[in-house]
């Protein structure tokens, strides 16, 4: 019989064993290999059935296990991209990247393996024009050993004793708060500073050997069993009688309140042969007369039970762990007991932790987000905690003890409640959460600016803007579509936007600023029906009806500069800064200039030769000047225009034969620099020479003066 129950759990591993993706509809992944630093597990090998689901699983010795990962997607169908959506459980230490287009690999460091439930990769795949979502599910095993050194001590009736327990893996083995009672004691498991201690009472003498089960979060994996059971612990030990009859009571938790310290509640204790009815009894923490009172009972009367109904109440707190109460009758011992008066849960500090980041004392919590949230102050291992509204997915606390309870939590999406009550049971501590909409700086990409030249995204807008017509006016409009999304909630968006209009010589013409503008975002926003749009200001911004002077009549090269900025008390940190300048472009100037070129060769078509070099003449030329395309006020070297030209105008000499006045198409050349008055240029043309009526034409030197 044992060897057909053998075959079959062989058979059902088996089973699970198969193609990992039976469960998925469709299958966009052939296979994942998980690399650890002491072994490789993948989909094909590694997977198993485990509470009626496959698992790939893989084995950890660490909380914090680094993993390489490798993602083979299917060739059945057209895989863009693949991408890993951001989990709480474990942190992404390399981008995802697709490695020669044969598979896709990034590493991870998970977090707190053994008490993390729901363990998957959630897998963003984009496929022709659409993405879907695949998940590979995980089941992390090791292998847990814990042992108990008991040091040969005895027990005594009715005494508590802790024990230190001693594992490889303490954060793998299940508290037990509440005690579990055996034949000959009973037995808790509690958890203190990442140590593990077992709490043992007995309660018959002799010598017993006490039968002690634990489990485990995250269970062990072998000869192809998973199993959440360790072996259990058979400490022996020899339990003595104690000196002073023990009287059990029915409750072992009493909270210190008014009602108990003033009315008393209603408790049953053993009965014993020498307790007296209708008296009232001292309860100390030490046998010697004059201790510290802790409470007193008064006896009422016996129940069929054998037990004594008493009324007890408490003036002092008290702990199992901190030894015996003696309950005395006029200064002498009579009985001993022992039980817990302990503070009623009051809450001292609430404190939040975020992916990353360090525990920090608030009680702030945003939308879609995944937090621990860890309650300190009195009697938190006796608490029951429930926060409306808030799903809770932690399977078990990380951590209770009397001081601290902790409580992995996620907020939906579309919660409606800006404070989120802390109950204890059915009753309201006073304290609570508070839900705040995120106020995050979006990077500028859903600012729009139009000048004349189509709508343009402020963040891909680099440098100055050349625009060689009017400008009209200057529109900023906001497409609020892109400031939230189901995965990335930035909130409201305040801008401050500065105006300053210069002219061509950077002098300031006019200078405003725009405070407190609000961009909420639309109702493609998971968060928009819960936002306060009362500020709102969405609408398109004329940069007309905020300045004095009007775009469309500025002058040539003069500029438009816009600075965006989010408010430094709305944003303390990563506010964010940018400007962009609009200037007025012009391609060509015009002038007249007034010229002396000098050493001119001149050649006349009514004579032969190539021509003779004259004197100093004088040109009055109206010129064109053109700028560089893509430069701001940066002239070409080169000018072209028409006048007059004096030949020899200064030949002092008689010969008044070389003077002569043309009319003349004159091209110049002049040196880059020309920010000066006085110039030197290369002067080409021609002409017609009006005293003489011949045609001409001309080239050489001279200097240029510009007014």
């Amino acid at each position: 019989m044992k060897i057909n129950v053998i075959a079959f759990q062989i058979i059902a591993l088996l089973i699970s064993s198969t193609s990992f993706a039976q469960t998925q509809k469709v299958n966009y992944i052939d296979k994942v290999i998980l690399q650890t630093e002491t072994s490789s597990f993948s989909t094909s090998k590694d997977t198993v059935n485990y509470q009626k689901k496959n698992y790939v699983f893989f084995q950890y010795e660490k909380e914090n296990e680094v993993c390489d990962v490798k993602v083979f997607p299917s060739s059945k169908y057209k895989i863009k991209d693949l991408s890993l959506v951001e989990s709480a459980d474990f942190k992404l230490l390399d981008s995802v990247v697709n490695y020669n287009n044969q598979y896709y690999t990034f590493k991870v460091q998970f977090q707190n393996l053994s008490t993390t439930g729901f363990l998957r990769f959630r897998l963003n795949i984009d496929i022709d024009s659409s993405s879907v979502i695949q998940d590979i599910p995980l089941l992390p095993v090791t292998n847990t050993t814990v042992k108990l050194d008991t040091k040969g001590e005895d027990l005594t009736i009715g005494e508590e004793k802790v024990y230190e327990l001693i594992s490889n893996h303490p954060e793998n083995i299940r508290l037990i708060p509440d005690w579990q009672s055996t034949k000959d004691a009973d037995y808790r498991i509690t958890e203190n500073n990442d140590q593990l201690y077992i709490h043992l009472v007995a309660n018959t003498t002799g010598t017993k050997q006490i039968s002690i089960n634990l489990q485990t979060y995250k269970p062990s994996f072998a000869k192809g069993i998973l199993s959440c059971d360790l072996p259990p612990l058979n400490p022996s030990f020899t339990i003595k009688k104690a000196g002073l009859t023990f009287l059990q009571p029915d409750k072992s938790d009493f909270m210190m309140d008014d009602k108990l310290k003033n009315e008393g509640v209603e408790i049953q204790i053993d009965n014993s042969r020498l307790l007296q009815l209708n008296n009232t009894y001292l309860v100390e923490g030490k046998e010697t007369a004059g201790s510290p009172l802790i409470a007193e009972i008064f006896t009422k009367e016996k129940l069929s039970n054998n037990k004594v109904l008493c009324i007890l109440r408490a003036f002092n707190y008290h702990r199992k762990s901190e030894g015996y109460l003696y309950i005395k009758d006029n200064d002498n011992a009579k009985f001993i007991s022992n039980f817990n008066i302990i503070p009623k849960v009051s809450i001292e500090h609430i404190k939040v932790m975020r992916n990353g980041k360090d525990w920090k004392e608030e009680s702030t919590i945003y939308a879609g987000e995944t937090f621990n949230l860890r309650i300190e102050g009195q009697s938190m291992d006796k608490s029951r905690f429930r926060f409306n509204e808030l799903q809770n997915i932690s399977s078990d606390s990380v951590v209770r003890n009397e001081n601290a309870v902790e409580f992995k939590l996620k907020v939906p999406l579309d919660i409606s409640k800006k404070t989120i009550e802390i109950y204890n049971y059915a009753e309201n501590t006073g304290k609570a959460l508070t839900l705040k909409e995120y106020q995050r700086p979006h990077p500028f990409d859903y600012i729009k600016i139009n000048y004349g030249d189509g709508s343009k995204t402020l963040s891909e807008i680099n440098g100055p803007e050349l625009y060689d017509k009017t400008i009209k006016d200057v529109v900023v409009s906001f497409q609020t579509s892109k400031i939230d999304s189901i995965n990335n909630l930035y909130g409201k968006q305040y801008l401050t936007l500065e105006i300053k209009v210069l002219g061509k010589k950077d002098e300031i013409i006019d200078d405003q600023t725009i405070e407190d503008i609000a961009v909420c975002p639309n109702e493609k926003s998971p968060r928009y029906p819960f936002y306060d749009r009362s500020d709102c200001k969405n609408s398109d911004i004329s940069i007309n009806s905020k300045i004095t002077n009007s775009t469309y009549s500025l002058k040539d090269w003069s500029k438009i500069k816009l600075t965006f900025k989010n408010p430094t008390d709305k944003y303390p940190l990563g506010a964010q800064e940018k400007s962009v300048e609009i200037v007025l472009q012009k391609h060509h100037d015009f002038d007249i200039d007034v010229s002396f070129p000098t050493g001119l060769l001149i050649k006349r078509m009514d004579t032969p030769g190539l021509g003779n070099f004259g004197g100093v003449s004088m040109a009055v030329i109206g010129q064109y000047s053109f700028y560089k395309k893509d430069k701001i006020k940066s002239l070409e070297p080169y000018k072209i225009g028409a006048g007059f030209l004096a030949v020899n105008a200064f030949d002092f000499s008689n010969d008044k034969s070389t003077r002569d006045l043309g009319a003349v198409v004159l091209g110049t050349l002049n040196p880059m620099n020309t920010d000066r008055k006085l110039t030197f240029s290369i002067y080409v043309g021609g002409g017609y020479l009006i005293s003489a009526k011949t045609l001409f034409w001309l080239i050489g030197p001279g200097f240029t003066v510009q007014f």
